[in-house]
């Protein structure tokens, strides 16, 4: 710590405060925490330039928030003798009290990058610039509208990294309708990841369909699954034999129409190589069922 002060709370400037995520849940254990224990860690800001008596807060939004809740008029700061976009590049660099989410270091670095280049800031955070990169590329493909749910916490940031980033990407419409979807009918991370699924997989005009109707198209392809559960149920481990022996047959006359072609006279000889090492561990299970089969007594084959 560089300077501890205790500061009325109104001195701070909340300068970056619509570039963090709000998480209830997490502040609700702060102010749990504060309340029995008070502000054992300060928070971090630096002098703002042309105001006297006021400081820019770089660290800790979430412990202001809470001590203002209770209604405290002071703060313990820890006061850095530092512009604003060093302290930023060292909070980064560093990392808080708590690991920074993706999307705010995202956040962060877009506002340093309108003043410096990527390489610098990737110098200053100990990071290669593509990593600076495909940071900034969480908050360029977000549309606004988009971000602002995830800061507010109303979207999760692993379903708007893994989810509604690359789909924005393709289509931002269908990634505002999604939201607006899991807005009025939340879906867990497990339903997310098989909708995104079946998207990628989906014709353009059923693509439509699933993000205006979610929840539906999911209840559907449960009920398909239990379905297909029921029947392989009934159909027991004698009809899983002849449905697996109807797969491997069927994948065994297409690999065998590829053979004049991949094993062609032309062909390059290490390639040729690596085609049959390929086979060999197909080979060997055939062997073995033969094997199993061989061993079965009053088997007449």
């Amino acid at each position: 710590m560089e300077n501890v002060l205790h500061l009325d709370l109104h001195a701070l400037i909340p300068r970056f405060a619509a570039l963090r995520l709000h998480d209830p849940a997490r502040l609700g254990r702060l102010k749990a925490s504060i309340e029995r224990q008070g502000q054992l860690v300060p928070v971090v800001a630096v002098a703002e330039a042309d105001k006297e008596g006021h400081w820019v807060l770089i660290d800790g939004y979430r412990r202001r928030e809470v001590l203002q809740r209770l209604g405290e008029d002071r703060i313990w700061v820890d006061a850095w003798e530092r512009s604003v976009d060093e302290a930023l590049l060292a909070c980064l660099a560093r990392g808080p009290e708590r690991p920074w989410e993706a999307i705010e270091e995202a956040a962060l670095i877009e506002e340093l990058a309108r003043r410096h280049t990527l390489q610098a800031i990737a110098a200053q955070l100990g990071r290669d610039v593509s990593w600076v990169s495909r940071r900034l590329s969480l908050i360029k493909a977000l549309p606004e509208d988009l971000l602002a749910q995830v800061r507010a916490g109303r979207l999760s940031l692993w379903a708007a990294s893994r989810i509604l980033v690359p789909l924005a990407r393709a289509n931002p419409e269908h990634a505002r309708t999604l939201v607006e979807k899991l807005a009025q009918e939340p879906l867990s991370t497990r339903e997310l990841k098989r909708l995104y699924s079946h998207y990628e997989q989906a014709p353009r005009g059923q693509r439509q369909r699933l993000v205006e109707n979610p929840g539906l198209f999911l209840k559907a392809v449960h009920s398909r699954a239990e379905e297909a559960a029921d029947k392989r149920l009934a159909a027991g481990p004698e009809g899983a034999w002849y449905h697996d022996l109807r797969v491997v047959s069927a994948i065994l006359a297409r690999l065998a129409g590829q053979v004049p072609t991949l094993f062609a006279p032309t062909q390059d000889a290490a390639e040729r190589e690596r085609l049959t090492q390929a086979f060999a561990p197909a080979r060997t299970q055939f062997e073995r069922l033969e094997q199993a089969l061989s061993e079965v007594p009053g088997l007449d084959r």
